[in-house]
Parts: C-alpha cells; structure tokens; sequence
C-alpha cells in the first residue's frame, strides 16, 4: 500500500477527526472509505469500512447493555454484522475483521460507551478464543 501526503486545512481536519471519533475508525481508514466512495471503487450498495465499523460498534454497545457484569464475550458473539462479514474477498483473505477488531481493542476502557468493557487476561496473556479472538468482559 502506497502512502501519501494530505494536508487538509483546519476546517477539513477538524471534521475529518470528529467524524474518525465519531466511527471509531483512524483518519486514515475514513479517507479512504470517502475517496472510494467519491471515485466509483466502492458500489453505492455496499457499506464501506468506517460504516461497518460504526454498525459493528453499535451492535456491541447494544450487546452490552443487555448482560450482566462479569459475562464474557468476542465480536462475533456481540455482532451479527461481525459475523456476517466474509473472510474473504476476490480469493485473498478479507482484513475487514481484523480492523474492525483493532480499533474496538483500541477503545476498550476509553471509549464512553465501552468504559465498561475490559479485556480478559490470564497469567498477564489475553484470553482468545478457538479463533484466536480476543475475549472481553463486561465489568
């Protein structure tokens, strides 16, 4: 992947940065999903990436509310979405989970909605599951 030079002015940074806080994704992945969606590379009818993190993140926090505290829980037990999303994409394995999973390790104890939420440890090591999935704990 190619890196490139941006510099937006303070208008642009300022909602680009509300909006990558507000889906929970970097700046990065939500120019992206924009110049994607702009220049025709994404179909109108699928998500992009910083919607399916935004509806992943939704889903978790609704997943929350609804147990009890000391239950446990991976992604693909919290959101359907999560589940639903394919492993793989043109024949080359999909990194869509992954990232999906590193910016909700990112915002464990941080974020609002998932101050609640730590990450399980055992012997100073996370706990994974049969995937090799981090499992978390609603505190």
């Amino acid at each position: 992947m190619s890196r490139v030079q941006f510099y937006p002015d303070k208008d642009l940074l300022k909602v680009l940065d509300k909006d990558a806080k507000r889906y929970g994704v970097t700046m990065s992945m939500l120019v992206n999903d924009l110049l994607k969606r702009h220049y025709g590379l994404v179909p109108e009818t699928s998500l992009s990436e910083t919607e399916l993190n935004s509806i992943v993140f939704q889903e978790i926090k609704d997943f929350i509310k609804s147990k009890k505290t000391g239950e446990e829980f991976d992604l693909l037990r919290a959101s359907k979405t999560f589940s639903e999303i394919e492993m793989t994409y043109s024949g080359r394995p999909s990194t869509i989970r992954a990232k999906i999973g590193k910016n909700f390790a990112k915002v464990v104890g941080h974020h609002p909605d998932f101050k609640e939420v730590e990450v399980v440890k055992i012997n100073d090591k996370i706990k994974r599951n049969l995937n090799n999935a981090a499992i978390y704990r609603i505190k």
